[in-house]
């Protein structure tokens, strides 16, 4: 055999070798993938699908936070709407209150300056309006009870209205007294009644219908009050012969205070 011959046939040989002798690993058989792997490879899902769901989970997230912060903030309005209507209340109770402070304190102010105007009264003295009243409760006859009052700085009480006589009913009860109302003199027919200033009166309270002009034997009449019921129609006076003894009321004006 010649050399390059045998030279073949050795490589041969060699080939042969090696494929016979190999690393194990080498000769170890692959897995080989069955259709259903493939199939699952095959089926997993797009980028775009899982974007979509992920989007979808973020919505939903999204919206139950939306929700919920809807909830909390009605919660929260509802809340400052009632504390809000609360203090609406409290602001009108303090501005009706503040009203009525301002008011009180201006009728304050306004009587201060009417006692500053109207004055005062002796201690004893009865005041209303601009006057003074006070009752003697020992008996005297009308001219002697005049003359005391105009000793006092007043005289007997004349009265200009209704109120006047409301007022002098509540001096006490069951009174007759002089008042400054008397005859201008005792003449029966040619007599007049008049205020003890000279005034002549319009509005009278008689018990009588008639104005009395009594005639007692040539002796003069003099009015007199009487205590009386009821305030809708008084009927008070009542002509009294002007020597007879009776209790008497004494008027002035009130002495004006200059205190600021």
């Amino acid at each position: 055999m010649e050399p390059e011959e045998q030279i073949y046939v050795n490589l041969e040989e060699l080939g042969d070798y090696r494929t016979e002798y190999h690393r194990p690993e080498e000769t170890e058989t692959k897995p080989v993938r069955t259709d259903a792997v493939a199939g699952e490879e095959t089926e997993t899902w797009p980028p775009f699908k899982v974007t979509t769901v992920c989007l979808g989970l973020l919505c939903l997230l999204l919206l139950t936070t939306v929700i919920g912060l809807g909830a909390v903030y009605d919660r929260d309005f509802k809340q400052l709407s009632r504390d809000l209507a609360n203090h609406t209340a409290e602001k009108d109770q303090l501005l009706v209150r503040y009203q009525n402070l301002t008011d009180e304190r201006d009728q304050l102010q306004t009587i201060h300056e009417l006692n500053n105007k109207l004055g005062t009264c002796p201690h004893g003295w009865r005041q209303f309006g601009c006057s003074c009243y006070y009752l003697y409760t020992r008996k005297s006859t009308w001219a002697n009870s005049r003359q005391t009052c105009l000793s006092q700085g007043a005289d007997l009480v004349i009265i200009d209205s209704q109120e006047e006589m409301v007022f002098l009913n509540k001096l006490g009860a069951r009174l007759k007294f002089w008042i400054g109302l008397s005859q201008s003199s005792t003449h029966r027919y040619l007599s007049t009644w008049a205020w003890a200033n000279g005034r002549s009166f319009v509005t009278s309270y008689w018990q009588n219908d008639r104005l009395s002009y009594d005639y007692y034997g040539g002796g003069q009449c003099c009015a007199a009050f009487n205590s009386f019921n009821s305030n809708w129609r008084i009927k008070s006076w009542s002509s009294e012969v002007c020597s007879q003894v009776l209790q008497w009321v004494c008027e002035k004006q009130a002495q004006m205070s200059f205190l600021s």
